[in-house]
């Protein structure tokens, strides 16, 4: 043989070549390598993993089923105790201070604004009384009415409240009722009602009645005098006994609605009304002051009794001195004294001397 060193065997193509599977034992699946993204990203830290965590690494346990994996979680913090679970007496004392410090500080505030404001619209030119309107005057002058109530042009218009005012009207004593309206900026209107005296009462004094009952004022010089007088009364009970009084006053006005009802009032006006002690009225009418006693009442039906009699009496040319309608047991019965005609004067029958 010769000498075969330096000549190689060619190799056969590996296409050529046959596995043997009874010869070669399976061999261990390959991990797939990772591309060089993947373990750039596995080297990056986690973005979602809290600042504290970064240290943190993933172990992994054999599971105790399958797909599960345990992650090692760190140890829990301990919670920090607040101000005010430490101190509770110190945090309510100072909460309690401070919310009394705010109410303070607002309602100083509040009363030094409601001062700016009082002052300027108290001192304001526009809200000055401009206008000033009184209605339902008869007797009382309007200037008078005006300084009973203290208010006039030019005054502020707050200067005075609206019950004030009224309060103020009705103490004139010719006021009944009063009504105040107030109108911005500068109106101010007063309605009032007055008094209707319809008899005055004789006591130690003279006093006006009105419609309603009320003694309203006493009689001054100018005040109507021509009205019927209540007399008869006793002063010490009219004053101390208010029922006494209504009562009384009551049935006067009563008995002038019924006498003006039964057509009486002009054809015999009323002189005098009197209050019995028994407890009856009795009246003074005409001009030749006819006394009528009533008695107690109700006095409607006498009243018209007496108009028939002083019809029957006119027809006759005759005149009553006295009517008696009183009568208690027979109230049909009418005691009636007619009134003497005076006896005409003698003639003088002296011859007159003729002169010689």
């Amino acid at each position: 043989m010769g000498d075969h060193r330096g000549v190689t065997e060619p190799q056969k193509p590996r296409r050529n070549r046959k596995r043997v599977a009874a010869q070669s034992e399976e061999r261990p699946e390959r991990k797939k390598r990772r591309s060089r993204k993947a373990r750039k990203e596995k080297k990056r830290p986690d973005a979602d993993a809290p600042k504290g965590a970064r240290g943190n690494r993933r172990v992994e346990r054999p599971p105790s089923e399958p797909g599960i994996d345990l992650i090692e979680q760190p140890p829990p913090r301990e919670p920090r105790v607040n101000l005010r679970e430490r101190f509770p007496r110190f945090w309510r004392g100072a909460a309690l201070v401070l919310k009394l410090a705010v109410a303070s500080a607002c309602l100083v505030g509040g009363v030094a604004v409601y001062r700016l404001v009082h002052d300027y619209v108290m001192r304001a030119p526009a809200f000055a009384i401009s206008e000033l309107e009184v209605t339902g005057l008869e007797r009382v002058d309007e200037e008078s009415l005006l300084d009973a109530a203290d208010v006039h042009l030019g005054d502020n218009v707050f200067r005075h409240d609206v019950e004030t005012l009224r309060a103020r009207v009705l103490r004139h004593p010719w006021i009944a009722t009063a009504t105040v309206d107030r109108r911005l900026p500068g109106r101010v209107s007063i309605e009032v009602t007055e008094h209707q005296p319809v008899a005055v009462l004789a006591l130690r004094g003279l006093y006006l009645v009105s419609e309603d009952g009320t003694v309203f004022k006493p009689v001054e010089l100018g005040d109507p005098v021509d009205l019927p007088v209540i007399s008869g009364l006793d002063e010490g009970e009219f004053v101390s006994n208010r029922a006494f009084r209504t009562a009384v006053l009551l049935e006067v006005v009563g008995l002038m609605h019924d006498y003006r009802a039964a057509g009486l009032w002009r054809r015999e006006p009323i002189g005098e009304i009197r209050v019995e002690p028994t407890g009856g009225l009795s009246l003074r009418v005409g001009e030749d002051a006819m006394l009528v006693r009533l008695g107690r009442g109700p006095h409607r039906h006498k009243l018209r009794r007496l108009r028939s009699i002083l019809d029957r009496l006119d027809r006759s040319e005759s005149r009553a001195e006295y009517v008696y309608l009183d009568n208690a047991r027979r109230p049909d019965r009418v005691t009636v004294r007619l009134r003497e005609e005076p006896e005409p004067a003698a003639a003088d029958d002296d011859a007159t001397e003729t002169p010689s």
